[in-house]
């Protein structure tokens, strides 16, 4: 059974999900721990609006089912009480319900910016670190594919994703609103990641020329400074710069706040802005701009639950693509969903794809010499062979027959450490002789060799 955590921007404002979110260094334990006999597979999405945990659990019981999501909670959290405290908090999903949830954030469509163009990629970073962890198999391996297809398809197929489709832009539109005009306007940006790339791209396009790019990697903000026509300057100039700004934005991975109210507090003073309008935004999760900021004269914070309210109009654009947008994720949820119901299927026909595969190899290797040859022919005649036996555990399946009777018999049939053992020969009775009779041994009469005869190679059809 496929099943689901999820914590959101729609049922957590910002604070909670700083509170249940996970650093790379807890992500790492927690796929060291979250597997167990019950739980074989598991696997992350973590994004500054949410922070889902899906797993395949080795039954459909409800009360194991039940018990494994509580286990995963409480290695997600560390203790029993935190972990009933996500519980109480998150969103739970079982089957398709979760199935149709990451294909949905795949699309775009389950994202705080309908059709936000970046969560197909942090999408794809989640899937490749649950690689890497090895924690993730078949299931959400199949899972993770068949969102990132669906995703690339609303691209490519609809309007969804076109237009102004990320928090880095939406915040540099609402600065500009902010302002009127960003001309005259000094601009910070810290950060230089996706998020902040796009703040900063979207800035210069609206006609921002004093755009700042301070970056804990010097050089990655050289780079996006040549790119927007700004400058770059120190990690740790970064207060300084805030204070004779007049918009500061910023978007790092940082798990502590990079600008703190005593830093600001103190350059300002130090440079004579204290008091003057400074418009902040925070679009990190954890928050990287401390909230007590605020407690100063003229300063104006915007966090991701407050940019929430002007991304609602930008959406009305691709409202009109959604409709589309649901219906491929729908083929693809209904593909993966029947690949689920057919596993019982392919674990029935294993023990005779193997048993034909090792024929087929050796056969074809002792007449080609060749093992590469081999292993690619041997492949596809046995996919030829187990068409029909497969189409036919395949229509089982749909009709709502077990398995076990079809599994049994192959098991039986191609499986050798479950072949019998050969029973023994049972000596024929024979008359007790009598005391005074002699016994004679008499050598059995010589048995004429067997005569070799070629092997019979069955043709596809005599086989089915």
């Amino acid at each position: 059974m496929l099943i689901s955590i999820a914590i959101d921007f729609r049922q957590a404002d910002v604070a909670t999900r700083e509170h249940f979110h996970l650093s790379e260094e807890r992500l790492t334990q927690l796929y060291r721990t979250a597997r167990s006999e019950i739980v074989t597979e598991a696997a992350l999405i973590s994004t500054c609006n949410r922070t889902e945990l899906y797993a395949w659990v080795d039954s459909d019981d409800p009360a194991v089912v039940n018990r494994a999501v509580q286990t995963l909670a409480r290695r997600w959290m560390r203790t029993r009480a935190e972990g009933d405290q996500l519980l109480q908090t998150a969103t739970r999903r079982v089957g398709v319900d979760a199935a149709r949830h990451v294909v949905r954030i795949a699309a775009g469509l389950e994202s705080q910016v309908l059709g936000d163009g970046q969560i197909l990629g942090q999408l794809k970073a989640a899937y490749k670190r649950a690689s890497r962890g090895h924690s993730a198999g078949p299931v959400l391996h199949r899972l993770f594919e068949t969102a990132l297809r669906a995703g690339k398809r609303v691209q490519t197929e609809t309007s969804l994703t076109t237009g102004r489709n990320s928090v880095g832009a939406e915040a540099a539109i609402t600065a500009n609103q902010r302002f009127g005009n960003l001309e005259n306007a000094r601009c910070l940006l810290v950060g230089a990641g996706k998020t902040g790339a796009r703040a900063a791209k979207q800035l210069h396009k609206l006609g921002a020329r004093d755009l700042v790019i301070v970056n804990r990697t010097f050089e990655t903000a050289q780079e996006l400074a040549k790119f927007v026509g700004g400058r770059a300057a120190p990690f740790e100039t970064r207060h300084v710069e805030a204070a004779m700004a007049d918009v500061v934005i910023v978007a790092t991975g940082s798990e502590v706040p990079v600008i703190t109210a005593e830093g600001l507090a103190e350059a300002r003073e130090a440079c004579a802005a204290a008091g003057y309008s400074l418009l902040m935004m925070d679009l990190s999760l954890p928050r990287n701009i401390d909230p007590a900021v605020t407690e100063q004269p003229g300063i104006t914070l915007v966090d991701l639950d407050t940019l929430h309210q002007p991304i609602l109009t930008a959406e009305t654009m691709r409202r009109d693509a959604a409709p589309i947008a649901a219906d491929i994720c729908e083929g693809e949820i209904s593909s993966f969903m029947e690949w689920i119901a057919n596993m019982p299927a392919r674990d029935a026909i294993k023990p005779l794809r193997a048993a034909l595969e090792d024929v087929a190899r050796r056969e074809v290797a002792f007449a080609s010499k060749d093992a590469g040859i081999a292993e690619r022919a041997a492949s596809r005649i046995v996919a030829k062979l187990l068409a029909g036996p497969m189409a036919a555990l395949r229509r089982a399946v749909q009709r709502g027959e077990p398995l076990d009777a079809q599994a049994m018999m192959l098991l039986e049939m191609f499986s050798p450490a479950a072949a019998p053992a050969p029973r023994a020969v049972r000596p024929a009775r024979t008359a007790a002789p009598k005391p005074a009779d002699v016994v004679e041994h008499v050598p059995p009469p010589p048995v004429a060799p067997r005569e070799r005869r070629p092997s019979t190679v069955l043709s596809p059809e005599q086989f089915t």
